[in-house]
């Protein structure tokens, strides 16, 4: 989520330099249909497709965040940056990896006065391992605080043939911003960003999916439990997502870069991004903190016989010895 905000590009995407067209989401909001809702229970759906083996994963049962697997920064600036765009977190190692035994919490929290002159912190974390192609999935529960804005995809990283970082592509399994105005609980963004060379095309899309502002309106809200979010990503240049195995679009993207040239494979990311002119355009309620994106665990598969994968070795591993991360 290179990440600011919605623009429509063809099935409606996202660009660098769009976040100001967010102003021009008013009435294009969807009901809150999952307000008052009956409570959702927790769900464990996966919905891996056969003939698939998992090739990379993490279930977060250990002590420490696993620093084998894991940056926890972007790839920018050297593998240091720590937001992106108008975002008004930085992410941190300051106990912004929560472990619980059973699940990572990427914690965020109000900064202390005259830290840095930053309001949030916040973490994330990104892949060491790189993908072309494959089933990825994560199990988590998004925070509900307003002016959140949690994030589950997947980005380009670094060409190992000739070194070059580039963006687009990049596919967003799903972003919650929540607003409360425009974005409610129970609305899920989800798409991919092109800039024409990546030529997308809707072939299926649920009901419930939009493709004007690319969201999807669920019968509850998401905060209240956990949900499976997953992307199938195939050599056949398609892109589908689902919610809790429940196909919400189909698409086809092409994984290259502006120059029509392919593309470095993909990282996966998770992120807790806080504030902003989408999330944050009607305030963040201060009193939430500290709130973070819960997250079970998270799987890659790939077709057996045909796994493709590589290595993003741009980033500092910044988390303590001591631990804490």
């Amino acid at each position: 989520m290179t990440r600011g905000v919605l623009v429509v590009i063809g099935v409606g995407l996202l660009a660098w330099a769009s976040f100001f067209a967010i102003a021009d989401r008013q009435g294009h909001a969807a009901d809150d249909t999952g307000k008052g809702s009956p409570a959702v229970a927790d769900t464990a759906a996966s919905c891996v497709p056969t003939g698939y083996v998992k090739v990379f994963g993490d279930e977060f049962n250990e002590a420490r965040l696993d620093t084998s697997r894991w940056w926890t920064r972007y790839i920018y600036a050297d593998g240091t940056l720590d937001f992106l765009n108008d975002e008004q977190q930085r992410y941190r190692e300051n106990g912004n990896h929560v472990m619980t035994d059973h699940s990572l919490i990427l914690m965020a929290r109000k900064a202390k006065p005259n830290s840095d002159d930053i309001d949030y912190e916040s973490g994330m974390i990104r892949s060491k391992k790189t993908f072309k192609y494959g089933y990825f999935e994560a199990r988590a529960k998004v925070p509900g605080g307003l002016g959140v804005r949690p994030g589950f995809w997947l980005n380009s990283a670094r060409r190992a043939k000739d070194g070059k970082i580039a963006w687009p592509p990049e596919i967003d399994i799903f972003e919650f911003a929540y607003n409360g105005v425009e974005d409610k609980a129970n609305m899920l963004h989800s798409g991919v960003l092109s800039n024409g060379p990546q030529h997308t095309k809707m072939l299926f899309k649920d009901a419930n999916y939009h493709n004007d502002w690319t969201y999807w309106n669920a019968p509850y809200n998401f905060p209240d439990a956990f949900h499976v979010y997953s992307a199938l990503w195939q050599d056949d240049n398609t892109v589908t997502v689902y919610v809790d195995c429940q196909r919400i679009y189909k698409l086809s993207y092409k994984w290259v870069y502006d120059d029509h040239t392919p593309a470095a494979y993909a990282h996966v990311l998770l992120n807790l991004a806080i504030g902003g002119e989408w999330a944050g355009r009607h305030g963040i309620d201060d009193a939430a903190f500290p709130q973070g994106l819960e997250i079970d665990y998270v799987r890659v598969y790939q077709k057996a016989g045909h796994e493709v994968g590589g290595t993003d070795d741009l980033g500092k591993d910044l988390c303590p010895a001591k631990g804490g991360c």
